[in-house]
């Protein structure tokens, strides 16, 4: 057996890559902050620093639409981000 295999099972928390993807998931169309929250089954603060993370780096990015509703969306980068990431899983999973 692996050293690997021993790590996480079905039931374990969800490592900070993988909540940055689901987000980023949840944003590929545009979303609403609160959608994004419970879609990608966050708490309020958790949210809250994630954006600033994925903001900051280039992976997200607020916009207005016409409404004057602040959505996010997903920029180039978070794609590219997201197509790595689909890549690299795919290898385990």
């Amino acid at each position: 057996m692996f050293p690997i295999e021993d790590g996480r099972q079905e039931t374990a928390n969800r490592t900070r890559v993988e909540i940055l993807a689901s987000i980023l998931k949840v944003a590929s169309n545009g979303a609403l902050k609160t959608h994004i929250m419970y879609r990608a089954n966050l708490s309020h603060r958790q949210l809250e620093k994630y954006l600033a993370f994925l903001e900051e780096r280039g992976l997200l990015a607020q916009v207005t639409d016409d409404g004057g509703n602040r959505r996010y969306e997903i920029t180039q980068k978070g794609c590219d981000f997201l197509r790595e990431y689909s890549h690299i899983s795919g290898y385990f999973s």
